[in-house]
């Protein structure tokens, strides 16, 4: 008697399973931020310094070297998703809209079909950002980017109004991309960060990720004015830690463990700070591990019940094997200029977003979706 209960339950079990993911209710997927370090194409750009990256420059950076790069990094963004691909990838370091045709066309990725829009900033090397997104699930409504330094707070993607004069030096910029889930019809406002360097010293350049970081603060606010009920996902390598003043001070972050009470929607929180706590790092420099990257988020995206909200208030690292050297350390591309054929100098990082989809919004349909990249800039 008892063998048929345990039979029947398990039948019941495995059909309200079935029958949940087939209506599809309430998904979890999986967001992600990567620096891929020097994601370099091998033609000669006229307009930026990337000599070094080119057949005959000093890292010998020839056709097979950068399939090889691509494949890497399609196939551990395709691994990091586990039970599905990623909703959302945030890209670093990367030169170009072609690199990044490359890769989301690369046979890990390709399925997916990912849409794309990628910063073009002032960076000497052209070094920018670029956000990724599943197209089954948002739309892009609006894009800017924000550059790094200057009076100018933010411009339409791709649509610099300065002069090349006046874009010269200031800087990387960051990345600003508008989604409407499409289910829902939820705005999700997501930036792509690039912070300044520490060449030349920590104390030194802080004052210059203070300013970039209360530069976006600033966007932020402003939009908070125009949708008071914004959802905002920052990340991306801010060269800084969750402690430093860039990120407590300018960009006025929090520990999600060190609020009390009630989350507050328009406060920001930074899902990397119970990682640093715990010793964790995304990078290795200076014989120590230390915790650029990052993933920051409003209240708005803590809440219970929302349609848009993240699994857990923290942030996890990926570090695979297949991700490490010998000594536990990130497997990169090159030592000094020595290629090893590895991936990248930073491990990935990712939290879960949780969609739900029982509040459709009637205007849209999967049928919609057009097959072709519809903003792919």
């Amino acid at each position: 008697m008892s063998r048929r209960l345990l039979l029947l339950f398990l039948t019941l079990i495995a059909t309200l399973t079935t029958m949940g993911q087939q209506s599809g209710l309430v998904i979890r997927r999986r967001v992600v931020s990567y620096n891929v370090e020097n994601l370099f194409d091998t033609i000669d750009d006229p307009e930026t310094d990337d000599k070094d990256f080119l057949p005959e420059g000093s890292y010998h950076w020839t056709k097979g070297r950068y399939r090889n790069k691509v494949e890497n990094i399609s196939r551990t963004l395709s691994r990091i998703g586990e039970w599905d691909y990623p909703a959302l990838i945030g890209l670093v370091e990367i030169e170009n809209v072609q690199v990044i045709r490359d890769l989301t066309d690369a046979k890990a990725l390709r399925k997916m079909d990912y849409r794309m829009s990628v910063s073009r900033g002032a960076d000497p090397r052209g070094i920018d950002v670029a956000l990724l997104w599943d197209p089954k699930l948002f739309r892009r409504v609006d894009a800017h980017e924000i550059p790094h330094y200057g009076d100018l707070l933010s411009y339409p993607l791709r649509r610099d109004p300065r002069t090349k004069r006046e874009r010269s030096g200031s800087g990387r910029n960051t990345l600003w991309v508008t989604l409407e889930q499409r289910h829902s019809g939820a705005l999700l406002d997501v930036f792509v960060v690039h912070m300044p360097s520490r060449r030349g010293g920590i104390r030194t350049t802080s004052a210059d990720r203070e300013r970039v970081a209360a530069k976006i603060y600033r966007v932020i606010q402003d939009l908070y004015d125009e949708r008071p009920d914004a959802r905002v996902l920052i990340m991306g390598d801010f060269n800084d830690e969750p402690h430093n003043r860039a990120l407590t001070t300018a960009l006025r972050t929090i520990s999600p463990v060190a609020e009390r009470g009630e989350i507050r929607p328009r406060q920001l929180y930074n899902l990397a700070a119970p990682r640093k706590r715990e010793g964790k790092g995304s990078h290795y420099f200076g014989r120590q591990y230390w915790l650029p990257d990052q993933i920051i988020v409003s209240g708005s995206l803590l809440l219970d019940g929302a349609p848009l909200r993240v699994s857990d208030p923290s942030m996890s690292i990926y570090e695979p094997g297949f991700l490490q050297e010998r000594k536990s350390r990130p497997r990169r591309s090159f030592k000094g200029t020595h290629y090893t054929g590895g991936f990248s100098d930073h491990y990935p990082v990712y939290i879960d977003l949780i969609v739900d989809l029982t509040r459709a919004n009637p205007s849209d349909s999967f049928d919609t979706i057009p097959k072709t990249p519809d903003h792919n800039l």
